[in-house]
């Protein structure tokens, strides 16, 4: 078990996939790349190095989860 499911937290975010819009209606591809960001937390005594999503940081810390 690792320790994103120890947090409960889903698999590792990936890039979304859609397109660009010109006024003349022109599609060309485009990719939402994920706000991914290296954290270190203390989970059960241990420092854990984990890359999270800015809005698993905010989940994290709303659920009390020491974030350094």
């Amino acid at each position: 078990m690792n320790i994103r499911e120890k947090l409960g937290l889903p698999s590792k975010a990936k890039p979304q996939f859609g397109q660009s819009r010109s006024h003349a209606m022109n599609a060309s591809k485009k990719k939402y790349k994920p706000n991914i960001q290296n954290r270190t937390i203390l989970f059960d005594g241990k420092m854990h190095k984990v890359k999270l999503t800015t809005r698993e940081i905010r989940t994290l810390d709303k659920k009390g989860i020491n974030i350094l």
